[in-house]
């Protein structure tokens, strides 16, 4: 059989720059080149560091080499096409464009055994249950999947050749950093005696600092302790007169049109909510688990379609339920580092553009950022100063009470309480920035 024309550069792709032959399991080093795996471990073979890519000839302090399954599989495809001939046990060598053993034109293509026959064959008992499909159509179909995998290798490389180009400015940008810091310190080195008396008394007032405000802290929990038992005393007393009025008044009293309203309002029946994050809200960089009780960012945005609840531009996601009457609350697990925001927000938020957390936006949230947690009061953010590291935030809603609440669910300590005069309908709201921390919903 003929050898089928393939362009020069097609060629070149599928061939490797040591042996000059096709790639024969071949792997990319960390240049972004490609060779056969028995040609670079030979080329390395005597090495024991400093590494050099027989190509470009950079060198790399360690051998890595990872396989690349889509040039392998071009490079066998192309190979397809380039050899003169296919040979094999009952099959006779064929001449220029002619079938060797019928002496026809080779102008179909038989799938199953990869090689053109003619219309003699095609017909034969060999050929009948195979797919076969004219020479034109076949070739076209082989080379269409050819250009395809081709182009994505080079989209590959250039996306390694761009991470190497930024990787090594990043190392200098350190190396740079790291020289600047040890010149720092030679130059302070006299001056070590007087900083450390200067941090001594700038730690001791942070020290008094902390202390009053714990202080006020405390003052302001018992008020609102004494608030709460001075409710729960009237309570109390109007429940212990109902209990004594005669059946009839007593029942009648008790409006059981409204007896759910009764039972919140006396007893302070609070429901704990097993919530699932909504998928149609998220946003495309947001990854969320397989159990819709987990979410953190991906490094790219997902293709995902678009639609109204969906947030296009904030890394947000709601939860399925929303409320709009009643005591509610759920516990959220929060990740180590930076980057995490929860909280509730109105339905009517907006899901299209940049949009601030703020109560303006109809969002009551509090967040951890640059190393500390805040309440994303308005104007500004409220510092909050907590003595130890959150974990688990217990949140609770009192839609009729108008309250957002936060509390430290290992210690069950108040951290910060929103007053909102609720208008719509609110769901809980979930946000990551990062890609090393997560937000996790508690069973």
């Amino acid at each position: 059989m003929a050898a089928i024309f393939l362009p020069g550069n097609l060629r070149d792709e599928a061939t490797c720059s040591v042996c000059l032959e096709f790639f024969k399991d071949p792997v990319s080093i960390q240049c972004g080149h490609n060779f056969c795996r028995g040609c670079i471990v030979k080329s390395w073979k005597d090495l024991e560091m400093d590494f050099p890519c027989p190509q470009c000839r950079e060198v790399f302090s360690q051998k890595n080499l990872r396989p690349n399954r889509q040039l392998a599989n071009m490079a066998e495809i192309i190979s397809q096409f380039a050899s003169r001939g296919v040979k094999g046990e009952g099959v006779e060598e064929e001449e220029e464009g002619l079938c060797g053993k019928h002496q026809e034109a080779l102008k179909l293509y038989c799938k199953d055994d990869r090689r053109p026959i003619c219309v003699v064959c095609d017909r034969s008992k060999e050929h009948r249950p195979h797919a076969v499909v004219p020479v034109d159509e076949a070739t076209e179909e082989y080379k269409e999947k050819i250009l395809g995998r081709l182009d994505f290798l080079k989209k590959e490389r250039q996306e390694l050749l761009e991470f190497k180009v930024n990787d090594d400015k990043k190392t200098q940008e350190l190396l740079k950093t790291i020289e600047n810091e040890r010149q720092k310190v030679l130059s302070e080195f006299e001056k070590m005696r007087q900083f450390l008396l200067d941090q001594e008394h700038v730690l001791l007032g942070q020290l008094e600092k902390m202390e009053k405000t714990m202080a006020k802290r405390q003052n302001e929990n018992i008020s609102d302790l004494s608030k709460e038992i001075t409710l729960l005393n009237k309570l109390i007393t109007e429940l212990e007169e109902k209990t004594q009025q005669p059946m009839l008044e007593f029942l009648k009293s008790l409006d059981l049109q409204n007896s759910s309203n009764f039972l919140v309002f006396f007893f302070g029946v609070t429901t704990a909510e097993d919530l699932t994050l909504d998928p149609e809200s998220a946003n495309h960089l947001l990854i969320l688990s397989s159990d819709l009780k987990s979410v953190r960012m991906g490094c790219r945005k997902q293709d995902l379609p678009d639609n109204p609840k969906r947030f296009d531009t904030n890394s947000r996601v709601l939860a399925t339920t929303g409320f709009q009457s009643g005591r509610h609350y759920w516990e959220v697990e929060v990740g180590p580092s930076d980057g995490w925001a929860f909280g509730v927000a109105k339905e009517s938020v907006r899901r299209k553009g940049l949009t601030q957390f703020s109560p303006e936006e109809g969002i009551w949230a509090v967040q951890q950022n640059g190393g500390r947690y805040w309440a994303v009061t308005s104007p500004q953010r409220t510092p909050l100063c907590l003595e130890e590291k959150l974990r688990k935030v217990r949140v609770y809603l009192d839609y009729e009470g108008e309250e957002v609440s936060f509390y430290d669910a290992e210690r069950m300590k108040h951290i910060f309480t929103f007053h909102v005069a609720f208008q719509e309908k609110v769901f809980p709201l979930f946000s990551v920035c990062s890609t090393v921390t997560y937000i996790k919903i508690c069973p």
